[in-house]
């Protein structure tokens, strides 16, 4: 978190406009500086833009800060335009913001406010710590700086709430508190290949985690959002949306089941339809071979297509190309356009296709288009697409008259109908593999999407019976879950690191006196 320092001079011009009624124009200044810290600390966990990091720039909603940061004077005129008048404006406008791009503006803060960064503070706590104790009071901070983070991650949170009321409107996260300590030490002392804006996003997203599980006891809340799609989201961080490195410091030790490549899975198992309605005397696997390896074999299919595609393959990068060709293959199986070319916004702003942010290199991304099986895969996925499409036209055509499903001209969105049949699968099948599990004594701890976490491993009849419930109720024969062991975050102790010191100088003191003793008497 980041803490202002405002210009003394700012609340005396304040004081000396509104006078009475008494102490108005202190609380009035306070809410708007609480309000615009707010939304520069959720603008550095949100993660800023290196352009923005060399800058000193942040993302603030100018308009909600000027509606939320309160109002004073007869006229309740607002703080925000009052400062901005009198020439005492805490920020700058550096970036207008638009609703057409979705993109808010970026500010900068003026010569009236001085910022402190209070993991500068922590990293000399750390520097000093002489214990294990004084590491962990370092990171975690003090109440009143926990019980700060708190409020503003549930602004409108009632402690009267019953377990009935919380569980409407959040979901439970258990957060293994040593082992994210743990994590957060390595961020400051040792994750020297993250760039400032990386380190800087991920410690504000795990600073808020412990702090808010500090204050729950282990527990972190996530406010639910359900999704028009299908899907259940969390507001703010989330153990959706952070990295999976702080999300395995978060979990601890557990175990992660995922649907293998959940979304050409759901595909082939609408393609035996595929065939019947054609009358194609074919099997899905001989109809549809690419995605079938892909579901069945994605390693060899992948480190296959590596040859061709990336030509300075070593073992070196061979980690990097496997994600890169992930990434471009499930972009491909949720839609993306086999293009090179961009295209202008209404609002003039340049955007890419989704395949040109993954494969940043255009000779890269020519070996790739060019690959045989990519084509072919490509082709698989548009034959499956365009069936889908039109079993939806012609047994759901309620759902082409949904506004979300829809392009900003009005036109239906293939690819949005796709992705809202495929999550609302999607969370059909997980509901049954919760279920399933619990009922084998298997409660999860987390779920991210086509993911679920348990404490323990399920073991191979337990994963058996549940991949069957899952085909079962679903009628698809290629749901199959893997499974991948999550290991808690460990710091070497400074006790045990002291201890040892301080017994190997207890050592070498008694060497030396047993040395001079046998001298003395030879």
């Amino acid at each position: 978190m980041i803490t202002l320092t405002i210009n003394p001079r700012v609340l005396a011009a304040l004081k000396a406009a509104f006078p009475t009624p008494r102490n108005s124009a202190e609380r009035a200044f306070r809410k708007y500086v609480s309000v615009l810290t707010k939304f520069l600390n959720q603008s550095i966990h949100q993660g800023r833009d290196p352009l923005q990091i060399r800058f000193d720039l942040y993302s603030v909603p100018t308009s909600k800060l000027a509606n939320l940061g309160g109002s004073i004077g007869p006229k309740k005129q607002r703080v925000h335009q009052w400062l901005e008048i009198n020439g005492l404006a805490l920020i700058q406008l550096s970036q207008k913001g638009s609703n057409l791009t979705g993109k808010v503006s970026s500010v900068s803060l003026t010569k009236l406010v001085t910022v402190t960064d209070d993991w500068e503070q922590v990293d000399l706590a750390i520097e000093a710590a002489d214990s294990d104790r004084a590491i962990v009071e370092a990171i975690a901070g003090d109440k009143q700086k926990r019980l700060e983070i708190f409020q503003a991650v549930y602004p409108n949170f009632d402690p009267n709430w019953t377990g009935q009321e919380l569980a409407e409107r959040y979901d439970e996260l258990p957060v293994d508190v040593k082992s994210l300590t743990a994590y957060i030490h390595w961020l400051r002392t040792d994750a020297d290949k993250k760039t400032v804006g990386q380190l800087e996003h991920t410690c504000g997203q795990a600073q808020t985690i412990l702090a808010v599980a500090k204050v729950l006891g282990g527990r972190y809340l996530q406010p639910k959002k359900p999704s028009v799609f299908g899907r259940l989201y969390y507001e703010g961080t989330s153990v959706q949306n952070v990295s999976k490195e702080l999300r395995r410091a978060v979990l601890g030790n557990c175990w992660e089941y995922d649907i293998r490549s959940s979304v050409v899975a759901w595909k082939l198992g609408q393609a035996g339809r595929y065939l019947h309605v054609h009358d194609l005397d074919q099997t899905v696997d001989q109809a549809f071979p690419l995605s079938y390896l892909y579901v069945e074999d994605k390693p060899d299919l992948l480190f296959t297509i590596r040859r061709y595609v990336f030509p300075d393959a070593t073992e070196h990068n061979r980690d990097l190309h496997i994600r890169i060709l992930k990434q471009a293959f499930t972009a491909i199986a949720f839609g993306a356009r086999a293009t090179t070319k961009g295209w202008q916004t209404g609002a003039g702003q340049w955007s890419n296709p989704a395949l040109v942010e993954i494969i940043k290199n255009p000779q890269t991304r020519a070996l790739f288009f060019n690959d045989p099986s990519v084509t072919r895969f490509i082709r698989e996925q548009q034959i499956l697409d365009a069936h889908l499409f039109t079993e939806v036209k012609a047994m759901r055509p309620d759902l082409l008259r949904k506004n979300f499903l829809q392009t900003k001209g009005g036109r239906v969105s293939r690819s949005k109908v796709i992705a809202y049949l495929y999550q609302h699968d999607e969370s059909r099948v997980m509901s049954v593999l919760r279920e399933e599990a619990g009922k084998l004594g298997r409660s999860p701890i987390a779920c991210v999407h086509d993911a679920v976490f348990f404490r323990q491993r399920l073991g191979v009849d337990r994963k058996d019976r549940i991949e069957y419930a899952m085909q079962q109720a679903t009628g698809n024969p290629y749901w199959k879950l893997n499974p991948t062991q999550l290991e808690r975050w460990e710091r070497a102790s400074l006790d045990e690191a002291l201890e040892l010191a301080a017994h190997r100088a207890r050592m070498a003191e008694e060497e030396r006196r047993s040395i001079g003793y046998r001298a003395k008497f030879l």
